[in-house]
């Protein structure tokens, strides 16, 4: 394996690693009441549509070589 594949493979932990990292924070957020009532409801749609994009991305980015 060439060191571009290994670059590009770290790369692609790292991005996965930072995008669960995301999802676990913004499910943290969606998921206490305090933070919901803060946001409303709008951000809180919109947190969880970013959770299911950042969900697809990592699929996507897994089935790369």
């Amino acid at each position: 394996m060439s060191s571009e594949n290994q670059n590009n493979l770290i790369n692609k932990e790292e991005l996965i690693r930072k995008a669960k990292e995301t999802i676990d924070y913004n499910n943290s957020l969606v998921e206490d009441d305090a933070a919901v009532a803060m946001l409303g409801i709008s951000s809180i749609v919109n947190l969880k549509n970013e959770i299911e994009e950042l969900k697809v991305f990592i699929k996507v980015l897994n089935r790369l070589a």
